[in-house]
């Protein structure tokens, strides 16, 4: 098949273009659905396609298709090329990326046990998962269970011309509890490279255990308080801060949180925050992005200070920056944007049990990002899972209690991070402690 696409590569530029690109996904995934404590659907999927990016007198043309042979190749390559001449120029586009002669050593990427697990044996592992929610608590479990094998290569014009195989396996449950009226919803799940690491049995169990502690919520009235974001909740509160923040694109856009801002100070010193896809079987890992760049270890917060943009070619060639390669692609015929890809926060010097204890009135939350408002630094957010802290100790859940800040606030907050991390197969974060925000409880 390489052949045929380098192929099409020439075919493209003797039809005109400048430059010509083509990303090819080969694969399949299949997924069980569970409603109601049972398997509702199973559904086997192949992904498999390529893309065509061409541009000519940057003018760009994409043209997509799901057949892998020679005549749909040469005809989505002439579609491309010919929308292509009849685009407006973008004046910002300089060129794809490439060549490259060096590309990392990334293992666990692949595990011949995913990429051709049986559909059956993942059905079994979806029952394994309710069967472990119900065992002992009384609960009605949704969620679904997917795996996926996929071979990704990319051609370009430059001389770019590298391919890689990735599995994943995932599992999510959603369990739901009720009791005298009151009702709680919670969940769990896990993604891994390596099917010795997925635990089903684990997941239903710990999503129905958080769905009783839920049980007997009550409201609180407003105040301003500490909150203590635990390992999850502080993974996925900085991540979603720092890939608005940091983004080259929403640089260029001026909406960048952070724009302008490298070099300065931006959080505590306690924060390191780094992006790693050469981590071994992380779940976000990879040899390359999704225009065939190398990957690379990006450092965007040492110690408190901004320290870069994460960009893909066409944001590193506007800025003047280095592409830190980090394109991400949302479907075969979408333009490759920056995206994070395996957030990674160090370790601080508190332990969890200390921020609670010295901690006399305020609010734990467990699997609950505080993300900002699209295209807003405010942040306002309903709590799903949090708990009231009283006296240094966990006293009941939440409900109806929404916590108000902004990114800004959130950052300058920060007064303690934990020594214990959680490593969910390459994301790695510790419990944050945040000294004040706005608790409106509703009471």
């Amino acid at each position: 098949m390489n052949d045929l696409f380098e192929k099409g590569i020439k075919y493209g530029i003797k039809k005109g273009a400048d430059q010509v690109e083509i990303f090819v996904l080969e694969g399949a995934s299949d997924i069980v659905q569970l409603e109601k404590n049972a398997i509702f659907a199973s559904e086997s999927k192949t992904i498999t396609g390529f893309g065509v990016r061409a541009y000519t007198k940057k003018g760009l043309g994409i043209a997509t298709t799901s057949l892998l042979d020679k005549d749909s190749i040469k005809d989505s390559v002439s579609k491309a090329v010919k929308l292509s001449k009849l685009s407006p120029p973008d004046d910002l586009f300089s060129s794809l990326p490439g060549p490259f002669t060096k590309y990392p050593n990334v293992r666990g990427l692949e595990d011949k046990a995913i990429s051709e697990l049986p559909t059956e044996n993942l059905t079994e592992m979806a029952i394994e998962a309710i069967d472990s929610a119900i065992e002992k608590d009384d609960v009605i479990v949704s969620g679904n269970f997917k795996r996926v094998g996929v071979t990704e290569s990319i051609f370009n014009s430059l001389g770019i011309e590298i391919s890689q195989t990735l599995s994943s396996l995932t599992g999510v449950i959603f369990a739901k509890a009720e009791r005298n009226g009151d009702i709680a919803t919670s969940w769990d799940f896990q993604k891994v490279r390596v099917k010795t690491d997925f635990k089903p049995k684990q997941i239903g169990k710990i999503a129905a255990k958080n769905a009783i502690s839920l049980l007997g919520s009550k409201k609180i009235t407003s105040d301003e308080l500490p909150v203590i974001l635990d390992h999850r909740s502080t993974l996925d509160t900085f991540s979603s801060i720092v890939a608005a923040g940091l983004d080259a694109y929403e640089v260029i856009l001026g909406t960048a949180y952070f724009k302008d801002r490298l070099g300065e100070k931006i959080t505590s010193e306690e924060i390191t925050i780094k992006d790693n896809p050469l981590y071994e079987g992380g779940v976000g890992s990879a040899i390359f992005d999704d225009e065939g760049v190398p990957h690379q270890e990006l450092t965007l917060i040492d110690k408190g200070v901004a320290k870069a943009y994460f960009s893909n070619s066409y944001c590193a060639n506007v800025l003047g920056v280095d592409n830190t390669a980090n394109a991400q692609k949302s479907s075969l015929g979408s333009k490759p944007h920056p995206d994070l890809t395996q957030v990674q926060i160090e370790a601080g010097n508190w332990s969890l049990e200390e921020m609670i204890a010295e901690t006399k009135k305020g609010i734990y939350l467990k699997d609950s990002a505080l993300g900002p408002s699209a295209g807003s630094p405010n942040i306002s957010v309903l709590i799903d899972q949090g708990f009231l802290i009283e006296n240094g100790e966990i006293s009941y859940p939440l409900k109806e209690t929404m916590v108000g800040t902004t990114i800004f606030e959130l950052f300058k907050s920060v007064v303690g991070v934990s020594k214990s991390l959680i490593n969910e197969s390459g994301s790695i974060s510790p419990a944050v402690k945040i000294s004040k925000a706005s608790i409106a409880g509703g009471k």
